[in-house]
């Protein structure tokens, strides 16, 4: 069973509201944590790219020394098959890895920095344009509220 969050009162339900005025900043940050965020992902493609790279080569690596062996080795028949076609299934699979590795760097990265570029635009002097627009919109569209919710708390605190 899951109990509600401690509160102060009422008063610090409000503060932390996002309706309250100037409390939308938290959501024009994020704006700012999309960028950056497409930024590690794009950066764990890459490692995961790496790591599929290494993997498929250590395996072709692996195939190409056992290959000599097996084929040099006295075993005749079913067993010679079955080791044979052991170390083709580890080409395929390492050439399984190697598109593995392209698809992550040349596709999915590419698409992911695309995007981040179609919606991320920086300004001159730090930033981000929707950010921008983002923090100018929420504070033109509170101004009316805030000058009301000002008048409402200056006449409660008269009573």
């Amino acid at each position: 069973m899951s109990t509600p969050p401690p509160e102060n009162g009422p008063e610090d339900v409000n503060r932390r509201s996002f309706w309250m005025p100037g409390n939308y900043h938290s959501t024009v940050k994020r704006t700012e944590n999309a960028f950056l965020a497409c930024n590690d992902m794009m950066a764990c493609f890459q490692e995961r790219a790496r790591v599929e790279r290494q993997y498929a080569q250590q395996l072709s690596e692996w195939s190409i020394k056992w290959k000599p062996l097996v084929d040099a080795s006295p075993l005749y028949g079913s067993l010679l098959q079955a080791w044979q076609c052991f170390l083709s299934s580890a080409d395929r699979i390492a050439a399984l890895h190697s598109s593995i590795c392209r698809s992550l760097v040349s596709e999915d990265g590419d698409r992911v920095r695309t995007w981040q570029k179609d919606s991320f635009h920086k300004k001159l002097f730090g930033g981000f344009k929707e950010s921008q627009d983002f923090e100018t919109g929420f504070a033109r569209a509170q101004k009316p509220w805030a000058k009301k919710l000002k008048k409402v708390r200056t006449v409660s605190q008269r009573c």
